[in-house]
């Protein structure tokens, strides 16, 4: 990656409090940067750290979404909801649609990333052959067909709106395992299939969004070759 250089980086956090979010704040704070995270509820970061500032606030809370991104250099998105009936239909969209001036207005923001996820394709539909296939049939069978639609939507809305400030990169992880990382991942053209775990992603994730090659893109995440 061609990252930029490390001084002053704050990195805004949503989604701290889930598997991938907990690594990604833990990895920005081991190098060094500042990190702005909202937490519907604070007391699930048991992380005391003075570069750590938690706003509490959930996506409905404009105030708390602006104090969120308030100096952030780099705003990182990879909150989601639960499987099957539980998902909130649209809520990402809804989201996304709600910070977007917010990202926007603050002058600091250089670089926003959405996590999203694997089935889901380019804004223009395209996506490899295998991904078309098994995509509606994996999601109905785990439970994940809003979850898809949500995410296909906030692809869209980021490919219509990106005559912004800042810049955007949309990634698609795959299979994510909850176990001990170690393996170092990378951007890719080509869908993987191989398993990553949460916390290598959360590693990556934070590098990413600092590479300003990836502005504009939407890769698939995979181990290194």
């Amino acid at each position: 990656m061609t990252s930029e250089p490390q001084t002053d980086v704050t990195i805004a956090v949503f989604g701290a409090t889930g598997q991938t979010g907990r690594h990604v704040l833990n990895h920005a704070l081991q190098q060094g940067h500042g990190v702005r995270a909202l937490a519907r509820d604070p007391g699930k970061l048991r992380i005391k750290n003075d570069r750590l500032t938690v706003i509490a606030g959930d996506f409905d809370n404009v105030e708390a979404l602006r104090e969120t991104v308030m100096g952030a250099t780099h705003v990182i998105c990879c909150a989601g909801g639960t499987y099957g009936k539980g998902y909130d239909r649209g809520m990402m969209t809804r989201f996304i649609a709600r910070i977007w001036p917010i990202l926007d207005a603050e002058a600091s923001v250089r670089t926003f990333l959405f996590q999203s996820v694997f089935f889901v394709p380019e804004p223009d539909g395209s996506n490899p052959a295998i991904l078309k296939l098994l995509a509606p049939v994996a999601a109905y069978f785990t439970g994940a067909t809003e979850m898809l639609r949500d995410n296909t939507a906030v692809t869209k809305f980021i490919a219509a709106n990106r005559d912004v400030a800042f810049d955007t990169i949309v990634t698609r992880p795959g299979k994510i395992v909850d176990k001990q990382g170690g393996a170092l991942l990378v951007a890719s053209r080509t869908a993987s299939f191989a398993a990553i775990t949460f916390a290598d992603l959360g590693a990556f994730t934070v590098s990413a969004v600092q590479d300003a090659s990836l502005h504009g893109t939407y890769p698939f995440v995979a181990p290194k070759p």
